[in-house]
């Protein structure tokens, strides 16, 4: 019963990495074009420049939670994060759900038209800096690590104890990598399949995680008022 309990939360750790490098935002439409236009090392300095600016809010959201911790047993605790992870991670999910069948013509259009246009850094250091300053300023983002944090958190300590925050940044890490060598393969090999679909399915799969996310949180809420 212990090992499902701890491949279901590394598993749901790993899908908080996933599913914060997948969205079709400033960092991939960056990585694409320069990727498109410079070749794919340029794809691989974003994607490590976003990477270490998730790493960097998802570590900042451990260490709020770090000071709840001696409180992290209490199920009072664990209602009132779930609830805070329900009411933030529900609206995001429903909100890139929306965006699947909202104008996704336009959003790829627009950013379509800049690829083949103008030029990338001679450095890929510049790359780097920029993705990590896009992500780390991204409101999106932030409100993102906090909605998954609360929710994962407390579960991640029960199991784990004080080891929870160096298991989910290292399984967050694989998520969050995991995303951008596909990005990577994708805009080396089949560069002709970023389009339309493409980021259709992006945005759904990441919409469908957020709300499963938030149901959970739901169900974790709804234990503590039912009998």
């Amino acid at each position: 019963m212990m090992l499902v309990s701890d491949v279901h939360v590394l598993s749901a750790a790993y899908l908080m990495g996933l599913a914060a490098a997948a969205p079709m935002g400033p960092v991939n439409m960056l990585a694409i074009r320069r990727g498109m236009i410079g070749g794919w090392h340029h794809t691989l300095a974003c994607g490590i420049g976003s990477v270490a600016g998730d790493l960097i809010l998802f570590s900042l959201a451990l260490l709020g939670g770090h000071y709840l911790l001696s409180d992290l047993s209490s199920p009072t605790v664990h209602t009132v994060l779930a609830a805070i992870g329900g009411i933030v991670l529900l609206p995001l999910g429903l909100y890139f759900l929306v965006r699947v069948v909202k104008e996704p013509l336009r959003v790829y259009s627009s950013a379509r038209k800049r690829w083949d246009e103008g030029t990338v850094p001679a450095h890929v250091a510049t790359d780097v800096a920029a993705s990590t300053a896009l992500t780390v300023f991204n409101p999106l983002t932030m409100v993102y690590w906090a909605g998954v944090t609360s929710n994962w958190l407390p579960f991640a300590h029960s199991i784990f104890g004080y080891k929870a925050p160096g298991w989910g940044i290292l399984m967050a890490a694989a998520g969050l990598m995991t995303w951008f060598a596909t990005l990577i393969f994708v805009v080396r090999f089949m560069p002709h399949r970023v389009g339309p679909t493409f980021f259709r399915i992006v945005n759904a799969a990441f919409g469908l995680i957020l709300i499963a996310f938030a149901t959970f949180c739901a169900i974790v809420v709804s234990h503590h008022f039912l009998p």
